[in-house]
């Protein structure tokens, strides 16, 4: 069978045809047309147009402020649904507001002037999403000089996935179990203090990362809703946490599974005798330039790097089930020479553990090698007492 069809051209000049008839007559229809008659949309062209161009769009490109005054009982969950259509809100907050907040709109920023007068105060705190502060799924959000406290979180960051949520000049402090929470979330803090709270300062879950610059993380209470639990930061399962200039005091970190790295900082443990960094389940550590005030433990395929890095304890650091650790120097901040070398306490190795001692970095202590565990160093002398590690012989 053939078909009857219609040469394309033919179509084409058609529909242009038609098209252009029905410009003219709603052109001239709208510019004859008497006074006081209406005509209908379709052919009223010129007013049609109109409209469409007083269109406005979903968000307007300005950036709105609102003010909370918390004194005044003023709400900052009331103060998020002004301004609609403002791309971009700032709020402006004096006092402790005691509430709830939570933030689902993108493009916010909550801003104090100071964070001792100045913040957000939970409300409740019973389950673990009763928080000080809840940014969920929110873009582009700001926190500055603002307390986040008495929540079972002081922040809880949950799918932010685009861009950091950016904590600046912030306290998050006395909250039952943490100071933030971080859950599928990325978070930047700088010049931040985490302290005080009930169990761990800063848990990173989920895949989550927090960069922290110039932070203090301190003094975990070690009571709370997770029992005795005492930590300034935890990182469990493919997470990261950067820390950078930044002091860790009186509460340790551990990882699992994890990629933890620290520079040009201090960490200091729950004295006496508990770890300060206690890394398993294949994480990855590095520090680089940071002072370590007590022991160590890495496990079950942990890898380490630990350059320029001084160790201040009378405890040896363990080593289990084929964990690796690299000792070595370290370039100074600014960069060339004098390397700065790595000075450590002894480490006890088990399990096909291995260490490897390199350039003129040291150990006070002894190396003890067990269960296939074995230490390669460049210099045996630089161990200050003995190694029975097949590679690195000191008797």
């Amino acid at each position: 069978m053939i078909l009857n069809r219609r040469p394309a051209s033919t179509i084409r000049y058609a529909i242009a045809f038609s098209f252009a008839a029905l410009l003219a007559t709603t052109s001239v229809g709208a510019q004859t047309k008497p006074a006081g008659l209406s005509l209908p949309a379709y052919l009223d062209w010129p007013a049609t147009a109109e409209n469409l161009l007083l269109l406005k769009p979903l968000k307007e490109k300005t950036t709105a402020t609102v003010t909370v005054d918390c004194t005044k009982g003023e709400s900052i969950n009331n103060a998020l649904t002004k301004s609609p259509l403002a791309r971009n809100l700032t709020i402006e907050i004096t006092g402790i507001c005691i509430e709830n907040v939570v933030v689902t709109r993108d493009h916010v920023t909550l801003h104090g002037t100071n964070p001792a007068n100045d913040g957000i105060q939970a409300d409740l705190n019973d389950e673990f999403t009763d928080v000080a502060l809840w940014v969920r799924g929110a873009e582009l959000v700001t926190v500055e000089n603002l307390k986040l406290t008495g929540g079972f979180s002081g922040l809880l960051a949950s799918n932010i996935s685009l861009t950091n949520l950016h904590l600046i000049n912030c306290r998050l402090e006395g909250n039952a179990a943490y100071g933030v929470q971080i859950q599928s979330a990325l978070v930047q803090a700088d010049n931040t203090t985490f302290s005080t709270n009930g169990n761990t300062n800063v848990g990173v879950f989920s895949g989550s990362r927090l960069q922290c610059t110039g932070c203090t993380l301190a003094d975990p209470v070690g009571s709370g809703p997770l029992g005795t639990t005492r930590l300034n930061a935890i990182a469990f399962t493919a997470n990261r946490l950067l820390l950078f200039n930044s002091t860790i005091t009186n509460g340790g970190i551990t990882s699992d599974d994890s990629f933890v790295l620290i520079t040009d900082s201090t960490v200091t443990g729950v004295a006496p005798g508990n770890n300060t960094i206690f890394a398993f389940g294949s994480s990855a550590i590095a520090l680089t330039r940071v002072t370590v005030n007590g022991s160590m433990t890495f496990n079950q395929g942990a890898n380490v790097q630990l350059l320029g890095v001084t160790q201040v304890t009378t405890i040896n650091n363990q080593m289990d089930d084929s964990a690796y650790v690299r000792i070595g120097d370290a370039s100074p901040a600014a960069g060339g020479p004098p390397s700065i070398p790595s000075t450590l306490r002894g480490f006890v190795m088990r399990n096909f553990s291995k260490v490897s001692l390199l350039q003129t970095s040291t150990i006070t202590g002894n190396f003890n090698c067990s269960q296939g565990a074995d230490a390669f160093c460049t210099t045996p002398a630089n161990i200050s007492g003995t190694s029975n590690c097949g590679q690195c012989p000191k008797p």
